[in-house]
């Protein structure tokens, strides 16, 4: 039986798509049949993080249209044949897609799949709302600041109304430093605020940034940190009980505290 997961942030900015491919990547490399949705409408830019974009012909509003077959719409890298893209369409709008023809579209991709993922609509709007419904766990992702812990809140507050099922929830562009410092949030307790299970915590990374500016997966950045909270997100969405970073003082950290000296 395959597994959705729809990937949600309650703002833009937070790496959500960067992640979305990532796992994608991640998944494919652990021999399953991955596809992935880029659900963003009008906004597309998973296929730049995989590197097709010369490759898309058909993408999801041509496919849920009649105007091509699924075997046209869904593109693969040529060294991954396991992981296949639907594409966003560009020249449509979220009031465009109809949500009961896309749960339809998507429950017919799952049965060919073992992880679906969604690379669902920023925010709370109409382009969110097509993608309840269709029977995703939602992944709230955000990073550890007050505004996106605000939206993520509301987002949370959204689909419990919608009785979905309850989120997880990842924490992006972490920085160790600052958490210890007291100056960052620490995942845990975003998690605690939310009253989410923390599935998983992504450092801060230059490496990352250039391999997206590279069109390349962030596993393949060149920082183990990145691929390590990659792997490790991922396997604890499939029920895995992978350890968590350990974002505590350190030890020598706690002796300069007790000293009176500054936190590094």
């Amino acid at each position: 039986m395959s597994r959705i997961f729809a990937l949600m942030s309650g703002k833009g900015g937070v790496g959500k798509s960067t992640l979305a491919a990532a796992m994608a990547v991640y998944y494919a490399r652990q021999h399953l049949r991955v596809t992935l949705l880029d659900g963003d409408i009008g906004l597309r830019c998973v296929d730049l993080m995989l590197g097709l974009q010369d490759r898309v012909i058909y993408d999801l509003g041509d496919l849920m249209e009649k105007r091509c077959l699924p075997e046209q719409a869904l593109v693969s890298p040529e060294e991954m044949p396991g992981l296949s893209l639907l594409a966003a369409p560009q020249l449509m709008k979220a009031s465009d897609i109809k949500g009961k023809e896309l749960a339809a579209l998507i429950a017919q991709l799952s049965a060919e799949t073992d992880i679906l993922l969604i690379d669902a609509p920023a925010g709370v709007g109409r382009g969110l709302k097509n993608v309840l419904g269709a029977h995703a766990r939602p992944i709230l992702v955000v990073t550890p600041d007050d505004v996106s812990l605000r939206d993520a809140e509301r987002l949370s507050s959204i689909l419990a109304e919608r009785e979905e099922e309850r989120p997880g929830l990842i924490v992006n562009r972490a920085r160790p430093r600052l958490i210890r410092r007291g100056e960052m949030m620490a995942p845990a307790a975003m998690a605690q605020v939310l009253d989410l299970p923390l599935l998983g915590v992504l450092p801060e990374s230059e490496k990352m940034y250039r391999a997206f500016l590279r069109h390349e997966s962030p596993l393949d950045c060149g920082d183990h940190a990145v691929a390590d909270a990659v792997a490790c997100a991922a396997s604890r969405m499939l029920g895995a009980d992978t350890p968590l970073p350990d974002y505590g003082p350190r030890p020598f950290l706690r002796f300069f505290e007790r000293k009176g000296g500054a936190a590094l």
